[in-house]
């Protein structure tokens, strides 16, 4: 994914914040605990559910969607996959010129090989999956832009992750020099066949490979 979706464990920067809960994920209705090294406690999940942020808390001043296609995603071993995802971006206002937002993907992919994203096995072209996660920004400060190109609220249309794209910082003036991370993220990715893959802030399990 991406302008916001390096998810290559190392954070995507795909990126945070204060009251954002540690990151669980349901595993065919059991949770699966995640040790920061990516592995597993239990044994291997047969259908990961979607990470879904919460809302970071203040006043919600953003709130849209939009279709991002295109969007390159990369794993371990280089790019491996090509989303197509709906995402969801909300902004709050914490007051006193503080902010943060929260990123929410529903979508596909389809691979595009060479190698599988977590262990870096050969991995065929055209694997088609569907995927969900997000993450959630540390507090930053900012000045809001009041000629930013985007709407606040509603559907902003189809965009080309190759190209000009809305993302959080989009409604903030000079947002090249803006601090901010996001320190809690995460995407499930699952396949019919081809195994699934858990790639998050605290911790990384499965992978997308060949039968």
């Amino acid at each position: 994914m991406n302008y916001y979706h390096v998810r290559i464990g190392v954070r995507k920067t795909k990126n945070k914040l204060a009251s954002a809960a540690k990151l669980g994920l349901a595993f065919s209705g059991a949770i699966v605990a995640l040790s920061v090294t990516g592995i597993a406690s239990a044994a291997a999940p047969t259908t990961p559910t979607s990470y879904t942020p919460g809302d970071c808390g203040g006043k919600q001043i953003v709130n849209v969607t939009y279709q991002l296609t295109n969007d390159t995603d990369s794993g371990f071993f280089g790019n491996w996959a090509t989303d197509s995802l709906m995402r969801s971006v909300k902004v709050f206002d914490l007051g006193s010129g503080t902010y943060c937002a929260t990123i929410n993907d529903t979508g596909s992919f389809v691979t595009s090989g060479p190698n599988s994203p977590q262990n870096g096995t050969p991995l065929a072209a055209g694997i088609n999956g569907v995927i969900n996660g997000g993450y959630v920004t540390n507090v930053f400060t900012a000045t809001l832009s009041g000629t930013s190109p985007y709407a606040t609220h509603g559907n902003l249309g189809t965009f080309d992750a190759t190209a000009a794209h809305p993302s959080f910082l989009s409604y903030f003036d000079n947002a090249s020099a803006i601090n901010w991370t996001q320190p809690t993220w995460g995407w499930t990715y699952h396949t019919a066949r081809n195994g699934n893959w858990v790639n998050a802030s605290s911790g990384n399990f499965g992978d997308i490979s060949n039968n």
